[in-house]
């Protein structure tokens, strides 16, 4: 059977794209389906008030205008009638758009707690390439943009409602006259619709230049001792400016097609009102008698029509006035039509980029018959493993093993894949060839929960959430007691430095935990992996940014964390993994070198060269702080 390809957004055009566009938002208003009928059922009563009062009028006219002897009541009925008619109309025009705005309200935490979602599940390889800013714009403002596409649908309902009840009205007192006037119907939606085409331009424009401005500010307020530290705050100041200039114009023009709707609607209307004023007023004084039945206009319907209407000119007063009066009110649902017809096409930008985000797939996807990963018992087996970045291989060939317990380092230059090989195994990437095993068990094969709930993580960068310093160390292990937050803490060397925090463990650590030194955040993050207790452990240069005495403290912690563990560490510095039983040396994603210390040192290879750089460098006060000024500025690059 041949698959159906599955046509993304881009390539449809015309009717199929907004379906296909709609087809995404809808059933995020499905689960208020009794919201949607009552924001539609008042939508309908609140209608009601412009036919009625044209009704109104005309009854008025001829019961007090008209008669020779009125009934004195109708001054006193008519007045409390129109103050009913407005009590109507208000109090459901209330409660349509309160309404309306609860279920839009509904609707965007739905849309952008979907997206939300949607990002968290992706692929570690998608956030290489999209921005937290990116992403925080189309997940808050893109979104936020949509809340109206169904309630907007029946805002035009209800504008077309109201727009044809008094076209009725006019065709039973008029119809000659109405058709006339239809004369400029074709003009306004035509002006509607390339105006509404514009404003869906420039939504889209303002919507990406957001963007770019609010990667600008994260990027800025993350990296703001950077940004004082080479007093760039003025020259960020102007990049922001810039940016915000540039921002400025496009909302100008949108602002300009927005603000052109309602006038060009109105006087393309009124052209078409004064049109028919003008020939009321000369078929008047031309005192032409014509009589026809509606017959003619009706049976074009089907429904047959035996009472005479009036075509022109005998316009008694009170037609005349009921007439003229529907004809002016139907110019505000016209003008309304091409409103909503405007901001939808605002709204449709809104929901062509937010389906781009749906759009996007995971690249590391869990079988359908994916089975539980029992807790590692042997060993991890990296069998002819090839991953390729783009168009560039990062390892090719890689094999080794890991049994159970062992320390396995990689070392290398800089670039020479060492993290890929760490972040292979809890798939935050897949191989390209080969395989990954663990007790013989290929990691594809296996739960992405069960794969990664057994493997803790400690890196150079330790990454803390701006919460209390309780909650930071048992992330990832909510049932962990206080009791046991305490012990993991004692074991990674973290205890005494937390009970000196202000409020102890219920401390606020501040963003990416701020308010801590580097040790303290490294210690943490090993508190954190204790807690999980895992039976593998990756540590990615966890030591390297650290001054002397924090590495030690840290390096006493990590010692306690790898004990009896398999563990996979990237070595910054070599000492520390003199004790490996296995060490791999790493160049251009290949192995060049492995074995123990001892062996490696022997081989005059690599690895002796690079020991033998790194003792230089230890002994040598001046060469040390020339090589840590050259590691900053890498790091800052």
């Amino acid at each position: 059977m041949t698959e159906v390809k599955k046509l993304r957004l881009d390539e449809l055009k015309g009717w199929k794209k907004l379906r296909t566009a709609l087809s995404y938002v809808i059933p995020y208003f499905r689960p208020y389906k009794r919201s949607v009928i009552l924001v539609a059922v008042l939508a309908f009563f609140s209608t009601l008030f412009d036919p009625s009062l044209v009704v109104s009028i005309k009854l008025f006219m001829q019961w007090v205008a008209i008669q020779e002897h009125p009934d004195p009541r109708w001054a006193i009925a008519a007045p409390l009638f129109m103050v009913y008619l407005m009590l109507f109309r208000e109090t459901t025009t209330f409660l349509y758009e309160y309404n309306r705005e609860k279920l839009s309200l509904r609707v965007v935490q739905d849309l952008q707690c979907a997206v939300y979602n949607h990002f968290v599940h992706l692929s570690v390889d998608h956030y290489d390439k999209m921005s937290t800013g990116e992403m925080m714009s189309r997940t808050v403002r893109d979104v936020s943009r949509m809340q109206d596409t169904v309630p907007m649908v029946i805002d035009f309902s209800k504008h077309l409602l109201k727009f044809l009840s008094l076209a009725i009205c006019c065709i039973l007192m008029q119809p000659a006259l109405t058709l006339i006037s239809f004369v400029a119907l074709p003009l306004t939606a035509l002006a509607a619709v390339r105006i509404g085409n514009l404003m869906k331009t420039y939504t889209k424009k303002g919507l990406k230049q957001a963007a770019v401005i609010n990667i600008q500010m994260q990027e800025t307020y993350s990296g703001a001792r950077i940004v004082k530290a080479f007093a760039q705050e003025d020259a960020e100041v102007k990049r922001y400016w810039d940016k915000m200039l540039k921002m400025l114009k496009i909302q100008f023009k949108y602002s300009r097609s927005k603000y052109l709707q309602g006038p060009a609607a109105n006087l393309i209307s009124s052209l078409g009102v004064a049109l028919v004023m003008g020939i009321a007023i000369y078929w008047t004084l031309q005192k032409v008698n014509v009589i026809s039945y509606a017959g003619w206009f009706f049976s074009l319907f089907g429904f047959p029509v035996h009472q005479t209407v009036e075509l022109a000119p005998r316009l008694s007063w009170p037609n005349f006035w009921a007439f003229f009066t529907a004809l002016g009110l139907m110019i505000n649902p016209i003008r309304d039509l091409a409103r909503v017809q405007g901001n939808f096409q605002t709204t449709y930008g809104s929901i062509e980029r937010t389906i781009e985000v749906f759009e996007k797939e995971a690249t590391v996807k869990e079988k359908p018959n994916a089975i539980e990963l029992e807790p590692m018992s042997k060993e991890i087996r990296y069998e002819n493993v090839y991953f390729k970045y783009e168009d560039q291989w990062a390892l090719k060939d890689f094999s080794f093993v890991a049994k159970k317990g062992e320390l396995v380092a990689l070392v290398g230059p800089s670039g020479s894949g060492k993290t890929t090989v760490v972040n292979l195994l809890p798939r935050f990437y897949d191989v390209s060839k080969g395989k990954i095993t663990i007790d013989g068990i290929d990691i594809r094969d296996v739960t992405l929960k069960s794969l990664r709930s057994q493997i803790g993580i400690v890196t150079q960068e330790t990454f803390l959430f701006n919460d209390t310093v309780e909650n930071n160390i048992k992330y990832g292990s909510p049932e962990k007691n206080l009791d046991q937050i305490i012990e993991a803490a004692k074991a990674a060397n973290a205890h005494e430095f937390i009970l000196g925090l202000p409020q102890g463990y219920q401390t606020i650590i501040g963003e990416r935990g701020v308010r801590l030194s580097g040790g303290e955040k490294q210690r943490i993050a090993i508190a954190r992996a204790l807690l999980k207790n895992p039976p593998i452990l990756l540590l990615d240069e966890a030591t390297s940014s650290l001054d002397t005495e924090a590495e030690r403290e840290v390096q006493k912690a990590l010692d306690v964390l790898m004990k009896n563990r398999t563990t996979i560490a990237i070595a910054h510095r070599l000492s520390t993994i003199r004790n490996a039983n296995l060490i791999l040396v790493i160049s251009n994603g290949e192995i060049v070198e492995q074995g123990t210390h001892d062996e490696l040192i022997q081989k005059q290879g690599l690895y002796r060269k690079l020991y033998e750089m790194q003792f230089l460098i230890h002994e040598n006060p001046e060469l040390k702080a020339v090589c840590a000024e050259e590691a900053l500025e890498k790091k800052i690059e």
